[in-house]
């Protein structure tokens, strides 16, 4: 008679470590790719309860990407890195004033003029 033994089947060589929290899927997902281009393997942990029930994000601490042991140090200058090019990414040094040329076109467009004590349709002719 065969018999089988039972061992224990672990999905992961090392235990794991939390290396980044956030809000929604879509920005874990955004570093995990970023962590997969330095060669580094993430993964992502509660995506699916915050995509179903995001309004439990914060309660449950929101999306944790999580990598091996053996590459939790590196995965913490990476997530750095990343956190500093997102920083300073492509955003114009001085804000746009497009306030006094919004002004003129609107008047000239006619937007405000509704609000300037319009009849309505409601009223009976006398």
């Amino acid at each position: 008679m065969l018999r089988l033994r039972r061992t224990p089947v672990l999905a992961f060589e090392s235990p794991m470590m939390t290396i980044a929290t956030f809000l929604t899927p879509e920005d874990a997902h955004l570093f995990r790719t970023f962590l997969g281009s330095s060669q580094i393997e993430g993964f992502l942990f509660d995506e699916h309860l915050t995509q179903w029930f995001w309004h439990y994000s914060n309660a449950i601490g929101g999306v944790r990407l999580m990598v091996s042991n053996k590459d939790a140090e590196e995965a913490a200058k990476v997530y750095q890195e990343y956190m500093v090019n997102l920083r300073t990414g492509p955003y114009p040094l001085a804000p746009v004033r497009a306030w006094p040329l919004v002004i003129p076109v609107s008047l000239w467009v006619g937007v405000p003029f509704p609000f300037f004590g319009r009849r309505s349709n409601n009223t009976k002719p006398r």
